[in-house]
């Protein structure tokens, strides 16, 4: 029944694609039904990057979309899309996902073009197809002929020649052509390096590269294998395929965002690969802006890599899920779909236990350089040669390190799911995107059927009023811009103030610590106020401690560190709270500016398009507080400079405690060995109080240094892009009003015959946003039973 159920949901959902696809060819037929994008300057200016949504670019990117959806549907396919930065680990976590090596490693981007790795049982050595090579072919052509005239030491200057490069460039000379099929994963890696550093190369010798030819999904490299963590399920409905696609902006090609936008709108689900080490920090801000635009019905997971990295200091499992959830993505993803883990631990620990299994033996470690990563992983760093002939012990320590982790946890959750239910993906997918184009093709032409009864003299009067209104919008944008500024001077004025309270309180806290002994009372978080024990470290009024053995001392100075460290604690995690609560209000007072600016100008865009006669609903932009990134986590990162002095330890964990228990340590902090009758142990409380004052205040300077840089870089980027999306949207009403009066300025009959067309696919429009609101509700009941 659930079978039959599924097919015949297929089966709708194609009807209404098809429908869909031949409603927007009819739509491209009729004459003055579509945008044009020959209005003024700006809308010119603007199409060149986003073309209208019903001009004729607009229209075709609407069908390339659902195209990609009817394939899905017809393969019952869902599409995982794997978004991520380089430095995150992306290739890593998704050799882990698949269970063995199938993308390349390099410590540069390698995902200029978006690849597919899609699950075929029983293919358990990975092969790539490449069937749309003919683009690159011609692009090597192109670039054949530029390198025949060009010097290689110039080359040199403008590019980094390495190994592969250098076998790139004799490729392109001898005319050696890229095949359409490659079987194993070194020919694998091999192809994909080539494609990766020919965007770099046709970048240097400015030979415009082919993305457009590969913006289809039919058109970009496949690779089929088999998912180790798959093999042997009972193969549910439909196919399950991760879409690899590019980091935004990486290795300086901006256009990347651009296809990583139209790659993630195109997917069933979206996977955010995130780099725990860098969370509060903006490396991975582009990923997140780009995922804040995903819609609500496509599930977002996200993995954040490199947990094994965690110290005692670190955030921990539930402050990382609530720190990605709530303070970066604004509430965008559920905290129960984020996962930490360590994509490098999963890859190791699989790729051992499949050559365990496979052979009962690790390859040679001085062949195989994974083998020493396993080893030093799994075993220490003291591992030994003899170590790998247990095969026992190995197998247990790669279990162990696979339970480490974490991977297990988003295996079931996200790709045995996904595995077993991947035809509903596809259909959910299919029908989100069906509702969202049906309402809009909808809106559209219902304007532009109410458009054909209006007088031209009004049609004329409401295209000059509207270009009024998208020229006062540019004042408007002005004045919010001072009101913004004014704002952003007053909030960051108040959060200084709550930095120089803090670091006032924490230096009167150090100062009564080194007078009385004792750490004075703390605001602390629940979990480190029960661990903290609470007692003397010294008696009251000492300036220095002296001891007669270097064992005392040392423990002496032990506790010494971790109260200094509980002290710097305490303001740290209330600094950081006051702070967000600042950036809170912040946000609310820019949306409140923006709406309080723009307010009467929407209110006269639509009221003057009523008196013309438009009853369609017009809908303009609304400011997003997720557009800005206001973070105070990321304030106490990057800002303690690596210094490097003498230490009576071991090294200690990098971090604001740590950095001070080195200072702590130094010999140049007290350490004196002084030689009499017999040896002692000198610590010198008043110089320690004194270095460690001093280090608090060059720490709130830093802060306050980097929450300047970054409010600014984040208004900024916010308000230039709501002010655009709104001038896109008044451009676009511009665009209609021009067509209705190109339409008007037509015989009666020809306007007759456009007003029926137009209400043909109106009415088609709605009867397809009906049906898939159904679909998406049966869909949606099945999902309920089967969860």
């Amino acid at each position: 029944m659930h079978t039959q159920t599924v097919f015949e949901m297929n089966q709708e959902a194609e009807r209404l694609l098809q429908l869909a696809l031949y409603n927007l060819s009819a739509l491209k037929q009729m004459p003055l039904a579509v945008q044009s994008d020959r209005g003024n300057v700006t809308s010119r200016q603007r199409a060149a990057v986003h073309p209208l949504h019903f001009s004729l670019r607009g229209l075709e990117a609407q069908q390339e979309m659902l195209q990609a959806e009817l394939r899905k549907t017809t393969q019952q396919e869902m599409v995982l899309a794997i978004v991520g930065t380089m430095k995150a680990g992306k290739s890593t976590t998704i050799n882990a996902i698949v269970g063995k090596e199938v993308l390349p490693n390099r410590n540069r981007p390698m995902t200029a073009l978006p690849t597919l790795i899609r699950h075929t049982p029983g293919q358990t050595e990975p092969v790539l197809h490449f069937s749309h090579a003919g683009p690159i072919e011609t692009l090597m052509q192109a670039l054949r002929a530029r390198l025949q005239n060009a010097s290689r030491d110039t080359l040199t200057l403008r590019l980094e020649i390495d190994r592969d490069m250098d076998a790139l460039l004799a490729r392109i000379l001898n005319g050696t052509s890229f095949e359409k099929h490659y079987l194993g994963a070194q020919p694998i890696f091999h192809c994909l390096k080539s494609l990766n550093d020919l965007v770099r190369l046709s970048a240097v010798l400015d030979v415009p590269f082919p993305f457009r030819a590969y913006a289809a999904i039919e058109h970009i490299p496949v690779i089929e294998v088999e998912f180790t963590h798959l093999a042997g399920m009972e193969r549910g409905l439909g196919q399950l395929t991760l879409l690899d696609t590019p980091g935004p902006n990486e290795a300086g090609q901006p256009h990347l965002q651009k296809m990583l936008q139209e790659q993630i709108a195109r997917a069933s689900a979206v996977l955010a690969v995130m780099d725990y080490t860098q969370l509060k920090s903006t490396s991975d801000e582009e990923v997140r802006m780009a995922l804040a635009a995903v819609g609500e019905s496509v599930p977002l997971y996200a993995l954040v890599n490199k947990f094994d990295q965690l110290d005692r200091n670190s955030d921990d499992e539930d402050q990382v899920r609530a720190l990605v959830a709530g303070t970066l993505m604004k509430g965008a993803i559920d905290p129960a779909h984020i996962f930490p883990v360590s994509s490098m631990w999963g890859y190791l620990a699989n790729r051992a236990r499949q050559e365990l299994a496979a052979h009962g033996t690790l390859p040679p470690y001085d062949e195989q350089r994974w083998v020493q990563d396993f080893a030093e992983a799994a075993l220490g760093r003291r591992w030994r040669h003899a170590d790998f002939t247990d095969a026992a012990h190995l197998r247990h320590a790669a279990d162990l390190l696979w339970e480490d982790s974490l991977f297990e946890a988003p295996i079931r959750a996200i790709l045995h799911t996904a595995h077993a239910h991947a035809s509903l993906y596809a259909l959910r997918s299919a029908c989100a995107k069906l509702i969202h184009s049906a309402q809009c093709t909808r809106d559209y032409l219902d304007f532009r059927c109410q458009g054909l009864d209006i007088a031209n003299d009004q049609l004329v009067e409401s295209i000059s009023q509207m270009n009024n209104d998208i020229a006062q919008l540019k004042r408007c944008q002005a004045d919010a811009s001072k009101a913004i500024q004014e704002q952003v001077v007053q909030a960051l004025g108040r959060a200084s103030e709550t930095i120089a309270g803090h670091e006032q309180k924490v230096l009167a806290d150090i100062a009564s610590y080194f007078e009385t002994g004792k750490v004075p009372s703390l605001s602390l978080s629940s979990p480190v106020r029960r661990a903290v024990t609470w007692g003397s470290d010294f008696d009251a009024g000492s300036e220095q401690l002296i001891l007669d053995q270097e064992s005392d001392a040392r423990m002496l100075l032990h506790k010494i560190r971790a109260s200094c460290e509980l002290i710097l604690l305490s303001v740290q995690e209330n600094l950081t709270r006051d702070l967000a609560a600042h950036f809170s209000d912040l946000e609310t007072a820019l949306g409140d500016i923006l709406r309080a600016a723009l307010a009467p100008l929407e209110l006269r865009v639509t009221e003057g398009l009523r008196r013309t006669g438009f009853r369609a609903h017009i809908t303009l932009p609304v400011f997003q507080r997720s557009q800005l990134n206001f973070n105070a986590h990321q304030l106490f990162n990057d800002v303690i400079e690596e210094e490097s002095v003498p230490v009576a330890s071991a090294s200690r964990n990098n971090g604001v405690r740590g950095t001070v228990a080195r200072w702590i340590t130094s010999k140049d902090l007290g350490w004196d060995d002084c030689t009499a009758m017999r040896s002692r142990y000198v610590i010198n409380l008043q110089e320690l109080k004194q270095t460690l004052s001093r280090y608090v205040s060059r720490f709130c300077a830093q802060i306050r240094q980097a929450m300047n840089a970054q409010v600014d870089i984040s208004v900024t980027a916010g308000m230039a892009t709501f002010f655009a999306e709104f001038q896109m949207a008044m451009a676009a009403i511009e665009a209609n009003l021009q067509q209705s009066l190109a339409a008007r300025q037509q015989s009666e009959t020809a306007r007759n015959a456009l007003r029926e067309k137009l209400q043909q696919c109106a009415r088609t429009a709605r009867d397809i946003n009906e049906d898939a609101r159904a679909l998406r509700d049966d869909i949606q009941t099945l999902f309920s039973v089967e969860h």
